[in-house]
């Protein structure tokens, strides 16, 4: 059947994935030319102990994914060109390791770490926004994955490993395998089947624990919790790679004709039943590129590069218009604040200032003690004046930049402006080839567009800070800046963010959580408007802090209370006086670092889904907390978007599996985002807050690969793996505050006057069951406006075909929905409605699906399909154990599961027992007969009770027994 056919997708579908396959966010440096990927960046993190023998393994995966690369793709790509970055913790090797240009850790697509300074073997995974055909983040393997032969026996070859983790990272592909805690399903036919792609894919149900075979749940109908699918080493077909890559005969992705649309997995709820060589396909990658190729895939390049010493030159614009709205004491701020917390020591670092000209305030110096930093700070600029040229100021920032090796490859720009430059693109070019890596700061409405090309040509950052006064948006710019070398010791760690206009008089009151994981060199910073304030600051045993306890600067009015040692954990308080005559603005904000370095921090990092937009697409905002690398869980997340109006929205980050958010429990936060105030330019900044006794570190799941439970040999000998040791237990975290600040989005084409352009999200977590004696489904309510607001209505329909749901939903029969209560958006939907709705159908499987409708007629694309069995049980059959080391040459026959026999009438079901008694009494009668005459009877049994077949086969067989 072909695509169109199979995948009606509803008008909104169709647009949101042409919207949001344009305006996706690329961030990684890998391109595909001439069906070689170049720019794939391989970063090893600094704890990772030095080891010739990881950069070997490393080299040895790639090769062999290579190989494995051309041959699922279907000789359309191979990796043509690979850097593995080595960190600066190693030992200095200027003949082997090569300086990094733009390479850096947190730009890797690959990184290579360890979760915690512990002896585990985590699972590799993909960390992706979770969006159907969309590049993801990053992949990770730890070291004794890459070295230890038992745990790659695991999961399969480390080349295989590659590529499967690969089309979740590049192509936003998903797991085929149970990653839905549905392991087991019944298919269309009745037939219980295994979660898997492509369903040709065989095998046995057995209990891994005991050996035996599976029992059946009577309340599912499906084979119980204990139960799992192992595969046949031998298999006679090819697909699939997001399945289980490990088996031998697996080379190729899903396609239209091996896709398994019925499977409960990842694939089909994120990607809408398309098959994941579907998805690939139309990937940038090879829409319209990389054709086949008949040559084989040359030689890889690998090259060695290693971090050094950080080099950063601050380009800052003086013109006349800092002068307004007091630019240029907020720029002197964040500076301070950036040279006195943030740039690490050992580091070197120059300032130069522009306005129609520029000129050199401190060349480059090496950060080694306090007076160091206090005389930079002395050369912050202090007026403003002139004219805007932004490319004189990055040519005086490149010669600062010489000065340590004569080189500006892998040094930093951050450059700061407020003004438009009608010639700021004639550098671009000359920025290009520098090899230096710019960040780009736009203050105010009217900074140049042309930041933004700067910042992505160069892997840059780029943030937007708004002329707000009580706002912190600047300070935060600079405290993102941190180092980028993956070592979470040496990072700054943004506890919060605060801002407030206060009247004459009033009080400024906010709390913080500082939790055991940070406390070291925490500093309170306080910014005011106009006074001095009076300050308070408590800590968790009472002890007060107050101006005397400051460090105060008027000149900059600011004030900082650095406390020594470790902070003590516990509830922080801060409350700030308005001294003054007048209304004022005061921001607190408070840095921190972590304590122990085998005990990684919270950390969050916040995102968009794209760096631009046009009315009325809408945007995806992403928050991932982590501990190290597992996730956060349960946490109050809330994004603060300044619009271009200098007006704020406040969203609810949610990690709920639906809407917005893909993966539940994974870290990742994620809303909609679509209240454009105007044209221009928007910043993003991240809250978190955890409450002890809710929020939880816990296991990654999503994108993680799936552990080879074990195989079936062709001798019929079961072989099984026991279970990885990995981090995958659930823990409490204890109360904690984070801050984090995201990238620039710049949006365009916004009407004066919006209308609702919006329609209700689609439902992703649609689940049907059989309660009592009724039918219940369950989902996630969606709203007015994708995940926000009430809808008007759904429309829920049913069928005894997936296929005719899903393409002709128009045309099944809808369920009365009058006694439904709507709830709002993000929380859980129940209906129940009576069985007897459901008997229309001569089918043992009843599909559901749904579709929600907003006030303006606007409606949902349609929802993941459900469905439900309706079927009578009778006791499973016995289970037989498995003999673990036969010697058999054939297989051993294990006994299938029970095949439910099913009704959906009642009629049916007694005319199938009345018959059945009338054979039983009949066949009485004859054997009392025969008995008399002294006769023997071969007798033949439709065994009603203990019917059996190969879950993996079709039909329900006779047998004979012998009286």
């Amino acid at each position: 059947m072909q695509t169109a056919t199979m995948y009606n997708m509803t008008l909104s579908s169709v647009l949101l994935y042409l919207l949001f396959g344009v305006f996706l966010t690329d961030c990684s440096t890998i391109e595909l030319i001439n069906n070689g990927y170049n720019g794939v960046v391989i970063a090893i993190h600094p704890k990772v102990s030095e080891d010739p023998k990881l950069i070997e393994n490393i080299k040895g995966m790639v090769k062999e994914a290579s190989s494995y690369l051309f041959t699922a793709t279907r000789r359309r790509a191979f990796y043509r060109d690979v850097k593995i970055l080595v960190p600066s913790t190693w030992a200095e090797n200027h003949t082997l390791y090569k300086k990094p240009t733009r390479e850096s850790y947190k730009k890797a697509s690959i990184i290579v770490a360890d979760p915690f300074c512990t002896d585990i073997a985590s699972t590799p995974y993909a960390v992706t926004n979770g969006q159907c055909g969309e590049e993801g983040k990053y992949i990770h393997f730890t070291p004794k994955y890459l070295l230890q032969d038992e745990v790659v026996d695991n999961f399969g070859p480390c080349g295989r490993v590659f590529v499967h983790t690969w089309a979740n990272f590049r192509w936003g592909v998903f797991s085929e395998y149970d990653t839905l805690k549905k392991p087991f399903y019944r298919s269309s036919k009745g037939q219980i089947e295994a979660t898997r792609c492509s369903k040709d894919i065989t095998g046995y149900l057995i209990n891994p624990g005991t050996g035996s075979s599976c029992e059946t749940d009577t309340s599912t109908g499906l084979p119980k919790a204990d139960c799992t699918f192992i595969p046949h080493q031998k298999q006679n077909t090819n697909a699939s790679i997001m399945f289980q890559q490990f088996l031998p005969d697996v080379t190729d992705f899903c396609d239209e004709n091996t896709h398994n649309d019925e499977a409960p997995n990842q694939q089909n709820k994120i990607c809408n039943y398309r098959s994941t060589w579907e998805v690939i396909r139309q990937t940038k990658d090879f829409r319209g590129s990389n054709p086949p190729v008949s040559t084989s895939p040359p030689e890889i390049t690998f090259t060695l590069l290693q971090a050094r010493h950080r080099v950063v030159c601050l380009v800052l614009d003086v013109s006349g218009s800092m002068g307004s709205f007091d630019r240029i004491t907020r720029l002197r701020r964040a500076s301070e604040v950036f040279l006195m917390e943030i740039i690490d020591k050992g580091s070197w670092v120059g300032i130069v200032t522009f306005n129609h000209d520029a000129a050199i305030q401190k060349s480059l110096t090496l950060i080694d003690s306090e007076a160091i930093r206090t005389d930079l700070i002395s050369h912050l600029p202090s007026t403003a004046g002139g004219g805007t040229n932004i490319c004189s100021g990055i040519r005086k920032g490149f010669e600062v930049l010489r000065g340590d090796d004569g080189e500006t490859s892998g040094d930093e720009i951050i450059l700061l402006t407020d003004g438009e430059d009608s010639a700021v693109r004639s550098c671009l070019e000359e920025v290009k080839n520098s090899g230096s890596i710019i960040h780009t700061v736009a203050l105010g409405p009217s900074a140049d567009s042309a930041l933004e090309e700067m910042s992505n040509a160069t892997g840059g950052l780029q943030f937007y800070a708004s002329d707000k006064l009580d706002s912190s948006g600047l300070i935060d710019v600079f405290s993102s800046l941190s180092v980028s070398s993956g070592d979470f010791a040496a990072e700054v760690i943004q506890l919060t963010s605060d801002g407030k206009q206060t009247d004459a008089g009033k009080w400024f009151h906010g709390t913080i959580y500082l939790d055991s994981t940070v406390g070291n060199n925490t500093v309170f910073t306080i910014t005011w408007q106009t006074d001095v304030p009076m300050i308070l600051i408590t800590s968790p045993n009472s002890q007060s802090y107050s101006n005397e306890d400051l460090q105060i600067k008027t000149d900059l009015r600011i004030g900082r209370l650095t406390l020594p040692g470790t902070a003590q954990p516990g509830l922080w308080g801060y409350n700030i006086l308005n001294s003054g005559r007048s209304q004022q603005s005061f921001t607190v904000t408070v840095n921190s670092r972590a304590v122990n370095e085998c005990v990684p921090p919270i950390t969050v990092n916040a995102e968009m889904n794209t760096e631009s937009t046009s009315y009325p697409t809408p945007v995806i905002i992403y928050a991932e907390v982590n501990q190290g690398y597992t996730p956060v869980i349960n946490a109050n997340v809330t994004a603060i978007i300044e619009l271009a109006n200098t007006s704020t929205v406040e969203l609810s980050l949610l990690d709920s599996g639906s809407g917005a958010d893909a993966f539940k429990n994974d870290g990742v936060y994620s809303s909609y985002f679509f209240s454009f105030g105007g044209n221009g330019r928007y910043s993003l900044k991240i809250k978190v807050l955890g409450l002890g006794g809710t929020v939880k570190v816990t296991t990654r799941e999503g994108n993680s690969l799936p552990y080879r439970s074990g195989y079936i040999s062709q001798n019929g000998t079961v072989h099984f793996n026991k279970p990885p040791h990995a981090n995958d237990t659930t823990s409490d975290v204890g109360s904690f505050s984070r801050s984090g600040k995201g990238s620039t989005l710049t949006v365009s084409k916004v009407p004066a006057d919006p209308t609702d352009e919006f329609p209700p999200g689609r439902v992703t977590d649609l689940t049907a069951s059989i309660v009592d004696d009724k039918i219940q489904l369950t989902w996630t309510a969606p709203g007015d406006d994708f995940d926000k607001g009430l809808v008007s209505s759904y429309k829920i329909k049913m069928s005894g075909s997936m296929v005719q749901l899903r393409d002709n939903f128009t045309g099944c029969d809808i369920i009365n929905t009058t006694t439904l209560q709507l709830k709002p958006a993000g929380e859980v939907q129940v209906f129940l409605f009576p069985r007897d709705a459901a008997k229309i159908f001569n089918s043992i499987i009843i599909y559901f699906a749904l579709t929600a409708t907003d006030d303006a007629g606007h409606t949902s694309e349609l929802s993941v399909i459900a469905q439900v069995s309706i079927f009578m049980f009778k006791e499973a059959i016995p289970t037989t154990s498995w003999p673990m080391n036969s010697s058999s040459t054939e297989p051993y026959p294990i006994p299938a599961l029970p095949h439910s026999t099913c009704c959906q009438h009642e009629w049916l079901v007694l005319l199938l027992v009345g018959m059945g008694l009338f054979l039983h009494l009949f066949w009485l009668l004859m054997l009392i007969i025969w008995w008399n005459v002294g006769k023997k009877v071969i007798y033949v049994y439709s065994d009603k009770d203990t019917m059996i077949s190969n879950p993996f086969s079709t039909g329900v067989g006779m047998y004979s027994r012998q009286m």
